[in-house]
């Protein structure tokens, strides 16, 4: 019973660090993003098919719009630099 706690024990020292304790390579982020938001999203959508589209098309987007939630995350228009916030962040952490 002992060599399997001692093989356990061993296996767990030897595993990789999980993700959040290892350091993060800023760099390899995008350095343009759009920026996440709670929303509607099926809202959202008959906004963009009221504006874009006319006659049947907008009919049938209508219908697709009203299988979306009606509560979400959206992303835009606002937008960031995850590359800059990733180098803040490290730089706090120090």
């Amino acid at each position: 019973m002992n060599v399997a706690k001692s093989i356990l024990f061993a296996s767990l020292l030897l595993a990789p660090l999980p993700a959040a304790a290892q350091p993060v390579d800023c760099s390899s982020l995008p350095t343009s993003a759009q920026r996440a938001r709670t929303c509607n999203p099926q809202q959202e959508c008959l906004a963009q098919v009221e504006r874009r589209l006319k006659g049947r098309g907008q009919d049938a987007a209508r219908r697709d719009c009203q299988r979306l939630p009606t509560t979400g995350t959206c992303y835009g228009p606002d937008t960031y630099n995850p590359q800059a916030e990733c180098r803040e962040r490290q730089g706090k952490k120090k």
